[in-house]
């Protein structure tokens, strides 16, 4: 396996922004459903965080239309959509843990604003009492009180994101189809929250993972699913819910049929999609190079 780190240590980045500005220039920014092909950052988030410009603009050289920034960069805000705008990139959303939500909202809601991004999504749960250490440990705690909790809290965040112009979502891991008694967290949230407050990101790898069927999650809920992290797991992915532990490939090369999810989306009801991965065989711009190549070949 290549050394990850060792890679990005000696130029990477680099060696993307070297490229022709025009190598990419014929490849199809669209995908699926005639939207933007985005890339969410947190599969280049050593890149993000070593070098900002030269991340996005390698972003851009591959072709992805839009990206999602994962929590908020050390970076000035005006900078930063100063970037996106040279490099031809939108950010229509963002995400942010519950934990976040709770103790800095005004501040998400404010860099949201000056990006142009019109989507705040939940990222991860918490806990009223913050009982767990780590993920692991609340994929395999948290009880069916602990998510009505969070059902809340996301009703609460959509009112004040909805003051500002800006959407509240929720994106899944695997942990929210654990059943409690017959009765699964993720249906729960779905029950419980506002559809005029809370939409959610449904997250195809996770869902895959955790052993639930995407397709009927997408067709069942169209009404409530208003974007995807397009995410492929191993196709020998073991399935669990009690543990947060990624399996993640290039979009692709695992075992979700994508071919047959978008044939089955309203592409008025799926507003964009972000590509996700995880953990990583070559360099994550090398493989976000790669599910970009098969998303823009993609057609639903």
């Amino acid at each position: 396996m290549l050394n990850r780190r060792a890679f990005l240590q000696s130029g990477s980045l680099a060696l993307v922004a070297m490229m022709s500005p025009n190598v990419f220039a014929a490849k199809p920014r669209s995908g699926p459903l005639g939207k933007p092909i985005g890339l969410q950052l947190w599969t280049i988030r050593e890149e993000v965080a070593k070098d900002l410009p030269a991340a996005l603009k390698a972003v851009a050289a591959i072709g992805y239309g839009e990206v999602e920034f994962a929590g908020i960069p050390n970076m000035p805000v005006a900078k930063v959509r100063t970037l996106l705008d040279d490099n031809g990139l939108a950010a229509p959303s963002m995400h942010c843990g519950m934990s976040d939500a709770r103790d800095g909202l005004q501040q998400r809601i404010d860099f949201a604003q000056a990006v142009g991004a019109r989507n705040i999504v939940i990222s991860f749960p918490a806990t009223a009492d913050a009982r767990f250490k780590d993920g692991n440990a609340l994929a395999a705690g948290m009880t069916l009180d602990d998510w009505k909790w969070n059902a809340e809290q996301l009703n609460r965040i959509g009112e004040l994101t909805r003051k500002a112009g800006i959407a509240c979502g929720y994106h899944n891991h695997n942990m929210e189809f654990r059943s409690f008694d017959g009765v699964r967290a993720y249906d729960e949230l779905l029950r419980l929250t506002d559809p005029k407050l809370v939409t959610m990101q449904l997250d195809i790898g996770w869902v895959t993972a955790a052993g639930a069927d995407p397709l009927k999650l997408l067709t069942e809920h169209a009404d409530r699913i208003s974007s995807l992290h397009i995410k492929d797991v191993r196709k020998n992915a073991k399935t669990f819910v009690d543990r947060v532990d990624t399996q993640t490939v290039e979009i692709g090369n695992g075992r979700v049929d994508w071919p047959k999810l978008f044939s089955a989306m309203d592409p008025q009801k799926i507003r964009h999609y972000f590509v996700e991965q995880e953990n990583f065989e070559r360099p994550p711009l090398a493989s976000a190079k790669l599910s970009f190549q098969y998303m823009s070949r993609l057609k639903s």
